[in-house]
């Protein structure tokens, strides 16, 4: 991992600092200033005990990241941490930052499976927007993997489930 800058270093203090004020201050700087480095001391931040407007400001600056690297350090958070009641708006951040989630369908199949219905609509909206940029090997992995879990499905999410193999079968 590179070293980190001075203002990067000065972000951290502030996100740890237990001061709302100091804290959403780093927020807005790191969201101006693009820098996804500091993603996972964001994601540290995503507790329950932490006040609801750092973690709100937290979620958007995810859905409106452009830098593609963050994809994979947003579906890591995903995959391995509790994110409590944030969980379902983390997922909808990534449809709403428009980064291409193609690579990690399998991780939004494995949520769209797992999670409540309002989270497999979230997770539904994610692969529909990437599977378009997936590969050949990829889409056949995906579809093999909705095989394997259709009979993991809730009875509720279902008839999404079946939309969902139409789409990602399509673009195969």
């Amino acid at each position: 991992m590179e070293k980190l800058t001075p203002q990067e270093k000065i972000w951290i203090s502030q996100l740890e600092s237990n001061n709302p004020a100091n804290i959403l201050t780093a927020i807005r700087e790191i969201e101006q200033h693009g820098n996804i480095r500091m993603l996972p001391y964001l994601f540290d931040l995503m507790q329950p005990s932490t006040h609801e407007v750092i973690r709100k400001s937290i979620i958007l600056l995810v859905g409106e990241l452009k830098v593609q690297a963050a994809a994979s350090l947003i579906v890591n958070a995903l995959e391995h941490r509790d994110l409590g009641d944030d969980y379902t708006p983390m997922v909808a951040a990534c449809w709403h930052s428009n980064l291409d989630f193609s690579m990690h369908i399998p991780a939004f199949i494995k949520i769209f499976v797992e999670g409540d219905y309002q989270t497999a609509v979230e997770a539904f909206s994610v692969i529909e927007e990437s599977i378009i940029n997936a590969g050949e090997d990829l889409q056949k992995q995906c579809i093999k993997t909705l095989d394997d879990e259709a009979g993991r499905v809730s009875e509720e999410k279902y008839p999404l489930f079946r939309e969902l193999v139409k789409i990602v079968s399509a673009e195969y």
